[in-house]
């Protein structure tokens, strides 16, 4: 029982980890989000079944797989829709700090990182406000959003 526990666990943070907020014109397919998917189990986990759970308001895969190891099935979702890097850079981290204090006027920043991937570019900003904690990444040719997860603080 408690393995089921840690499992539903597990695959609620990685849901919440994968499906955070992205805004993008492009989409996955089945293939690819089992590929994404994958990286959030335990590795020589059986991949059991794709699904897409798209519907009016989202667009998102579900994706089974079983541990024979541990006896553990996990469920990942894993959001269709996708703004992915660029292979090349044209916006500096002032430029992105500014779209996220588009946002959030009042934004401090803990982390501006431009990271790379496969040859792909993008920013990551962390950074607080009296009334959250966020992190964004940034396109870094087109400034599109590829991710942005916020944390509120209530008092």
């Amino acid at each position: 029982m408690t393995r089921k526990i840690l499992a539903i666990i597990a695959a609620a943070i990685c849901t919440l980890a994968i499906t955070a907020t992205a805004f993008a014109a492009e989409f996955i397919n089945a293939d690819q989000a089992r590929s994404i998917a994958a990286q959030w189990v335990p590795a020589g986990s059986t991949h059991l079944v794709t699904k897409d759970e798209s519907h009016k308001y989202a667009a998102y895969y579900e994706v089974k797989f079983y541990d024979n190891a541990t006896n553990t099935e996990y469920e990942v979702e894993v959001d269709a829709q996708t703004v992915l890097g660029s292979p090349r850079v044209v916006l500096s981290a002032a430029d992105v700090q500014d779209l996220v204090r588009k946002e959030f006027p009042n934004a401090t920043f803990t982390k501006v990182k431009l990271d790379s991937d496969d040859g792909l570019y993008e920013y990551e900003l962390k950074f607080y406000t009296p009334e959250l904690r966020g992190e964004m990444k940034f396109n870094p040719e087109n400034g599109a959003l590829m991710e942005k997860e916020l944390k509120y603080q209530v008092r």
